[in-house]
């Protein structure tokens, strides 16, 4: 996974989420294919970067639209965000976000705010979720 540095010599483009659903998914046929032209001539030419928020969007579609299970989900996280030419926003923190979804019951927008706290030196993170507060680094608030 490399981290987005800023501008460089290559092309680098991004793509919304509403792409990188098609790309996983395939769902509708003519728009899956045109992501996968676009994404791979993006490749071929330069970079492509994805935002943080863009990951968070697609698990939150994967997991609560199409319902994959979260080892597909993990699967697809580590083909998007370890592919030649992906930069990652913040790719230390999504990396370790990633690693904590598959092996926790905690949601990837919550792995992502927590690595994100952690990364910032800024623990614990307080919460009222129960998933969340079982991990360590975290601290649940009583009502």
């Amino acid at each position: 996974m490399r981290q987005a540095s800023g501008r460089g010599q290559s092309i680098v483009q991004a793509f919304d989420t509403n792409v990188l659903v098609r790309l996983v998914l395939g769902d509708d046929p003519a728009q899956a294919a045109l992501a996968a032209r676009y994404w791979s001539e993006a490749l071929k030419s330069g970079e492509v970067f994805l935002p943080v928020v863009v990951l968070v969007e697609l698990v939150w579609v994967l997991a609560q639209v199409a319902r994959l299970d979260r080892r597909r989900i993990h699967s697809e996280l580590m083909r998007l965000t370890n592919m030649q030419g992906v930069i990652v926003e913040r790719a230390e923190v999504v990396n370790a976000a990633v690693n904590l979804y598959a092996i926790s019951s905690a949601d990837f927008a919550d792995c992502v705010i927590l690595e994100s706290v952690r990364a910032a030196e800024a623990l614990p993170l307080y919460s009222f979720d129960q998933r969340l507060t079982r991990i360590d680094g975290t601290k649940g608030l009583a009502e």
